[in-house]
C-alpha cells in the first residue's frame, strides 16, 4: 500500500468508528412492528443488523405470472417457483439486450463468486439462470425447457426470457416507515393509497450516496412508488445510518465487475432488499442488479472513457468528486480508497488508480461548467 491510500484510510477512520454502535443483531418483536418509531425501525433494519418476524400474509407472495417490475428493457414476473423470476423483452427489439443482460448477469456472478475472501463487503448478486427462446422455427411455444426435464408453463408471448433468482422485496412495516418517515405530511389514506397500489407490490430501496437536498413535500401519493424508493445522502446521514458500510460494499462490488468481469458497469443498480436467509426472519441486504446496459470495454483510453461515462451517466449511487458539500468530500474520499484496495486484489497496473483520476477530472469539469454544457 503507497503512502497516498494510508493517508486517506487514517483521515477515515474517525468516520468509520463513529459507526460502531450499529454492530449487534436486534430483533423486533410482532408487537414492537405496530408501536416502534418509523425512524428508529429504518435506522435498525438498514443498518443491516436486525431482524423482523416473517409476517403473515406477506406483501411478497404474489401468485405465479404477477408483474413485479418493469424496466426500459424488461418486465419481471414471479414464477411458480418460488425463488425464481422471469424478466422477459418489453419488445422485440430488446430481445438482443436481454441477451446481453444474460451474458453480463453471468460474468459478474462468476466475478463474485471468484473473487478473494477479503472483499467480503461486496453486494449479493442473484443467480442467472438461463436465457430462454424457442427453438429455431416455433414462434408459438409455450414453454420453457428448465434444467433437465422441468417445463415452465408461460403464454406464448413469453417466449424469450432471463430466469434468475428473485430478490424478495422489504416486508411490512418497512415500507409503511418510509411513508411515515419520508412523507410526514402523507395522511393514513395517503399511506394506504401507496401501500396499496398494484404496481407497488415490490418495495426496494435505492441507495443514492451521490445526491442530497431532495424536496419530498410535493410528491403527489398517486405517483409514489416504491419499487424503486429512492434514498438520498443527506436523508442516510438524519436517519443515523451506517454510511461507511454502505459505499465498502458498493466500492468493493465495482472492482471485480471492471476487473475480472471486464464490464463497464453502466447503468447497474444498488438496492436494498430482503436477505437470502429468512430462517430467523426478515433481514436487509444490498443487491446489485439490472446489467442490460453493461458493455465489455477495452483496456486502453477508450475503454478507460468507456468506464467513467459508465460511472456517470449512472444513477447516483456513487459518491460524486467535486461536491460542495463537505461531507459529500469525505464519503468521495472513502469510496475512492476501498475502490482502490479492492482493485489491488483483483489485478496488476494503473488503470484503477487511472479510472480514479478520471473520474475526479469529470467531476471538477462538470462542477466548473453550466448544467447546460455537461
Amino acid at each position: 500500500m503507497d503512502d497516498f491510500l494510508r493517508h486517506i484510510q487514517q483521515n477515515l477512520r474517525t468516520t468509520t468508528q463513529s459507526q460502531s454502535d450499529m454492530s449487534s443483531i436486534y430483533k423486533f418483536t410482532k408487537d414492537e412492528c405496530d408501536t416502534v418509531d418509523p425512524h428508529t425501525l429504518l435506522r435498525r433494519m438498514f443498518s443491516l443488523k436486525a431482524v423482523l418476524p416473517i409476517s403473515e400474509p406477506s406483501r411478497s407472495q404474489v401468485a405465479s405470472n404477477t408483474q413485479i417490475g418493469k424496466g426500459q428493457c424488461g418486465t419481471i414476473y414471479t414464477l411458480h417457483i418460488p425463488n425464481q423470476v422471469n424478466k422477459t423483452p418489453n419488445s422485440t427489439e430488446k430481445i438482443p439486450e436481454l441477451e446481453s443482460d444474460f451474458r453480463s448477469h453471468k460474468a459478474v456472478s462468476e466475478a463474485f463468486e471468484n473473487a478473494p475472501q477479503t472483499l467480503s463487503s461486496k453486494a449479493n448478486v442473484p443467480k442467472a439462470d438461463s436465457f430462454m427462446s424457442p427453438p429455431s422455427g416455433d414462434d408459438g411455444l409455450s414453454y420453457w425447457t428448465h434444467g433437465a426435464d422441468e417445463q415452465i408453463d408461460l403464454a406464448s408471448n413469453y417466449n424469450y426470457g432471463l430466469l434468475s433468482e428473485r430478490i424478495f422485496p422489504l416486508q411490512d412495516p418497512i415500507p409503511t416507515a418510509l411513508l411515515k418517515s419520508m412523507y410526514p405530511s402523507f395522511t393514513a389514506t395517503n399511506q394506504e393509497t401507496c401501500l396499496t397500489k398494484s404496481t407497488n407490490n415490490n418495495c426496494f430501496v435505492r441507495l443514492y450516496l451521490g445526491r442530497r437536498g431532495i424536496d419530498r413535500s410535493k410528491t403527489n401519493p398517486e405517483d409514489m412508488s416504491l419499487r424503486n424508493f429512492p434514498l438520498h445522502i443527506d436523508e442516510m446521514e438524519n436517519l443515523c445510518l451506517p454510511i461507511p458500510t454502505y459505499i465498502t460494499a458498493i466500492a468493493e462490488s465495482l472492482a471485480p465487475m471492471h476487473w475480472k468481469a471486464n464490464i463497464d458497469a453502466n447503468d447497474i443498480e444498488f438496492v436494498f432488499g430482503a436477505s437470502r436467509d429468512h430462517k430467523q426472519g426478515h433481514c436487509v441486504s444490498i443487491w446489485l442488479l439490472d446489467f442490460n446496459q453493461c458493455r465489455v470495454f477495452s483496456h486502453d483510453q477508450a475503454g478507460l472513457k468507456q468506464l467513467v461515462d459508465g460511472f456517470w451517466w449512472n444513477d447516483p449511487y456513487y459518491p460524486r468528486p467535486g461536491a460542495e458539500h463537505p461531507q459529500d468530500r469525505v464519503w468521495w474520499t472513502m469510496f475512492l480508497s476501498k475502490h482502490l484496495d479492492a482493485s489491488a486484489l483483483l489485478r496488476d497496473g494503473k488503470m484503477p488508480r487511472q479510472f480514479i483520476q478520471a473520474v475526479e477530472k469529470e467531476g471538477h469539469r462538470r462542477r466548473a461548467r453550466p448544467l447546460l454544457f455537461r
